[in-house]
């Protein structure tokens, strides 16, 4: 190092130092650090660096939220793919929807908000990407929030809201994120398509049994040990539906439990995860210890009064803190699974629920900011 009349310079440090110190900034970050230089680009953008820091990453709750009148400097996706101009159809009145983030520390609940618009529904999220519908039912799209990139994708089959279930996952196999799209024909036969991000065309695969469906797909998918799971329904449901990310084969396996209204699957640590109320004000978490060959094992059992109105929404913390909406009056509670503690989320004086828009606990979705893409990323460092 050597010090010069215009201030320090030559400054060099080594990979691996620079590699730690990026992997605690935040995404934000990290883009614009990418500009500085090339060598920090290609470090930033390398394959090894992304998957590391989505890994550390810290989860926060993604929801969509209706402003009107728009917010100042709104960066619309609809424009950004230059195919039609949805801005020139909104009014000072009318509401335009937002991505919004709820992030909770120490029992605080803070809403955070974007300027980012121009989509109809958030769908589902995986490593930071997020899958929407286009305004006007003119089909999907992916975004990254932090590095804006957007990518519209092909129409899928013409379906109706609610006969459809999507989910969103990254292949480690094929080095691809593939969008899995299952719907219900006119016949009520249950159907399969997936895309690849890379090839960006839809193909078909044999789906599973339209026996385990009934109604709506109310509860969105869930990606862990190595498949995407549904609850085929929002109660009475004996079993799980998987599709294997890499072998695209669909499978079943039983529940410890009959599924009730409430219940949901979640991803913690890694593992599908039941959390299931098994009576009035008791609950329980499962965890499936798949590889292991243990099956479903029981972890933990939370009781007390209004345990039945709490919806399992996604895990904080690296998976200690497990979140709920609550049924009814549209709060927030975590549970943290060291203390065994049970804490209220408090909002200072922030209104998350609007009622211009009607939300179902499905609309809170878990998210975390990276620099994850779909294009093919620089070599490993």
């Amino acid at each position: 190092m050597k010090k010069q009349g215009r201030g320090f310079q030559d400054i060099h440090f080594s990979h691996d130092l620079l590699f730690k110190i990026f992997l605690l900034l935040p995404a934000e970050s990290l883009h614009r650090a990418s500009f500085v230089c090339k060598a920090w680009f290609k470090l930033i953008n390398s394959s090894n660096f992304v998957e590391a820091h989505i890994l550390q990453a810290e989860p926060v709750v993604m929801f969509r939220k209706s402003v009107s009148p728009p917010r100042p400097n709104t960066f619309s996706v609809e424009s950004q793919l230059s195919l039609s101009k949805f801005s020139t159809r909104e009014t000072a009145k009318s509401p335009m929807h937002y991505l919004s983030y709820v992030e909770v520390q120490n029992g605080e609940g803070k809403e955070i908000e974007s300027n980012i618009s121009g989509f109809e529904k958030i769908l589902v999220t995986c490593n930071g990407l997020v899958l929407a519908s286009r305004q006007g039912r003119r089909g999907l799209l992916v975004i990254n929030p932090v590095t804006r990139k957007v990518l519209a994708l092909p129409r899928g089959p013409t379906i109706l809201p609610y006969a459809a279930s999507y989910g969103f996952v990254f292949s480690h196999l094929s080095r691809e994120y593939k969008v899995v799209q299952l719907f219900r024909d006119e016949n009520k036969y249950i159907h399969c398509k997936i895309i690849s991000l890379t090839t960006r065309s839809w193909r078909a695969v044999d789906g599973p049994s339209s026996e385990h469906y009934r109604g709506y797909f109310l509860c969105k998918p869930v990606a862990a040990n190595g498949s995407l799971h549904w609850l085929p329904s929002g109660g009475g449901c004996s079993c799980i539906v998987s599709l294997g990310i890499d072998d695209e084969k669909f499978h079943t396996r039983i529940l410890p439990n009959r599924s009730r209204r409430n219940d949901r699957l979640v991803e913690i640590g890694g593992f599908l995860s039941f959390v299931t109320h098994v009576v009035v004000d008791t609950l329980e978490i499962w965890i499936l210890k798949e590889s292991e060959g243990e099956g479903w094992v029981k972890r933990h059992t939370i009781t007390g009064s209004g345990i039945r109105n709490l919806v399992p929404t996604c895990t904080m913390k690296r998976g200690r803190e497990l979140f709920f909406v609550i049924e009814g009056d549209h709060n927030f509670c975590a549970y943290d699974m060291e203390t065994l503690e049970m804490i209220a989320v408090k909002f200072d004086g922030v209104a998350i629920w609007s009622h211009q828009t009607h939300h179902t606990y499905s609309s809170y979705l878990p998210h975390i900011n990276t620099l994850a893409s779909w294009e093919s990323l620089v070599a490993r460092w």
